[in-house]
């Protein structure tokens, strides 16, 4: 959950940019929002690691993200997004994640500019 200040921030991905995110596969999700009137912004981004299979192709539990910017800020992955995630006794389920912090508002472009740049 983000702070009041990013209350009704933009919301992107790299095919995506504003609209209705809830629920979408993507490699990464972006998170831009103003932290008040005199601190500027500031971008959040959202990668899932390669290994993670978020789109289910190789047999893993597909991944979509949760994401609003009313009445709040927030974004999660969400493994059970559409269908209920089981686990049987004794099963795990692991998952990587980066978070990057960017100042400024960055668009699709610098965010892919600066991914591409730190491989995993």
């Amino acid at each position: 959950r983000g702070p009041r200040a990013f209350r009704d921030g933009r919301v992107f991905t790299a095919g995506q940019d504003g609209g209705d995110l809830m629920g979408v596969q993507s490699p990464w999700l972006a998170y831009s929002g103003e932290h008040d009137e005199r601190d500027g912004h500031a971008t959040l981004v959202f990668e899932h690691a390669p290994g993670n299979d978020h789109l289910g192709e190789k047999g893993t539990h597909p991944a979509h993200w949760f994401v609003r910017n009313d009445p709040f800020a927030a974004v999660a992955p969400s493994w059970a997004f559409h269908e209920e995630l089981v686990l049987s006794p004794g099963d795990t389920l692991t998952r990587a994640y980066r978070v990057h912090i960017a100042d400024g508002a960055w668009d699709q472009e610098r965010v892919s500019a600066h991914l591409e740049a730190r491989p995993w």
